[in-house]
């Protein structure tokens, strides 16, 4: 995988993120509406920034979907805390791609922000994993 396909997965990856947060943080209150908010801008945040590395490799960015399928029910906060979980945990292999397709700086924040998003999922309510290191990163 070349670093702009890389970074073009994790735009793409980010788009659908910003989507799910959007929707999911609807039906969550207090403190995890908070975390929602903050998630969501978190997530555009990211996507600039990928975009921004696939413009610098001569790339172009692919255009975000007028909307995304959800994987599951999202009209509970259970639910709602389960879409954010697993949309954080799926960006961690992609981030995991992204930063052994990069090198330098693009890398490291690749690393770091696979890292951010782990932290999230855990927070949402996944199992904490492993998370992959290299000597290099």
């Amino acid at each position: 995988m070349t670093p702009i396909e890389a970074w073009t997965a994790v735009v793409e990856a980010e788009d659908a993120a910003v989507f799910a947060y959007s929707v999911a943080g609807a039906q969550v209150s207090g403190g995890a509406r908070r975390r929602a908010l903050a998630g969501l801008e978190e997530h555009r945040a990211n996507r600039s920034q990928a975009a921004a590395f696939v413009v610098a490799g001569g790339g172009t960015p692919p255009p975000a979907q007028p909307a995304y399928d959800l994987p599951e029910d999202v009209s509970t906060p259970a639910g709602a805390r389960g879409l954010m979980r697993d949309v954080d945990n799926g960006l961690v292999a992609v981030y995991a791609d992204a930063a052994a397709a990069a090198a330098g700086e693009e890398r490291r924040w690749a690393a770091r922000t696979g890292a951010d998003c782990a932290v999230r999922a855990v927070q949402w309510g996944a199992t904490p994993q492993a998370f992959p290191t290299s000597a290099g990163a």
